[in-house]
């Protein structure tokens, strides 16, 4: 009888400890409201000559559910020089697939299905990426690193916006560990905002503070050829709820500690985005949409 005492003891002060860090990472949420760029600012970025002059995707994994399937994707940027930035690096296949475990476990998920590390999709080309950010510091988007860590020998920069770089919680602690332990990571925190933060080194590449999500999430802005690629992250995990400004289910925002309001607000400043000419919104679960609007990653010969 002692022992079961003790034991619930421990699973009630378990409970309360995680209550008071989920309280904790609302409360930081709440106070985060970023200022957000001008229509007429971003229709300047449009106008910039220089950007990538290919966007394709890597998809590390698959996942069916009820309502659509989800990728894990990462998104690869070329510039004309060859140089490759990536956005996101998705998951290597044991990780994918332990993710999709708990994913089928908690939303009734058919099993993920992997298609291998960033890394290993990219081939030669990986020797050509020489900068990556992340939408956000959550390990479906982070844990890649790993794999591209272990394949080279130079580091790689990882740029991130200053609320990115300072702030965390609960739900980014995992990928934080993974940013420390990579072996190859070199975070560089960009300048020049708020609104806008140029990307140095990547012309047409700019990014802003989103928060919502996550205390650091980010939104990234490539301009090619004059159409202003917004990549959202997981402002929404699909564009049909974007477009019509469907939120999160209630039991994930709290448990993900997302800021309902600012998500609301960032969902309805994307779907004006998405209706003006110019402009692709892309967000980063959403896989039929991905195939929709870009390639995915064929190796090319140079």
């Amino acid at each position: 009888m002692r022992i079961l005492k003790y034991l619930g003891g421990a699973i009630v002060g378990a409970l309360i400890l995680l209550f008071a860090i989920l309280v904790e990472a609302h409360l930081e949420m709440l106070r985060l409201d970023p200022e957000l760029p001008t229509l007429d600012s971003l229709h300047e970025l449009r106008a910039a000559p220089e950007g990538p002059v290919r966007v394709r995707y890597v998809n590390t994994s698959t996942q069916a559910g009820g309502f659509a399937t989800l990728g894990h994707p990462s998104v690869v940027l070329e510039w004309g020089d060859g140089r490759v930035f990536l956005i996101d690096a998705g998951m290597r296949p044991d990780v994918a697939l332990e993710f999709g475990e708990l994913a089928s476990l908690v939303f009734g998920s058919d099993p993920a299905v992997a298609h291998g590390s960033v890394q290993d999709q990219l081939g030669p080309a990986a020797n050509r990426v020489e900068g990556i950010a992340f939408s956000h510091k959550h390990h479906d988007h982070v844990d890649g690193l790993h794999a591209l860590c272990a394949a080279r020998s130079q580091p790689l920069p990882v740029y991130q916006t200053p609320d990115q770089a300072t702030r965390s919680n609960v739900s980014t602690w995992q990928a934080d560990a993974i940013l420390r332990d990579a072996g190859c990571a070199s975070p560089l925190t960009l300048d020049g905002g708020p609104p806008l933060f140029e990307v140095p080194g990547f012309p047409g590449l700019h990014a802003i503070a989103a928060a919502g999500h996550t205390p650091g999430s980010t939104i990234f802005l490539a301009n090619m050829r004059g159409e202003l690629w917004v990549f959202a992250g997981d402002i929404t995990n699909f564009m049909q709820n974007l477009r019509e400004d469907v939120p999160k289910p209630l039991a994930y925002r709290l448990l993900m500690a997302e800021n309902h309001a600012r998500q609301t607000r960032m969902r309805r400043w994307l779907g004006q985005l998405d209706a003006t000419p110019g402009f692709t919104v892309v967000v980063a679960h959403d896989l039929a949409e991905l195939e929709n609007v870009m390639p995915a990653w064929e190796p090319t010969v140079r």
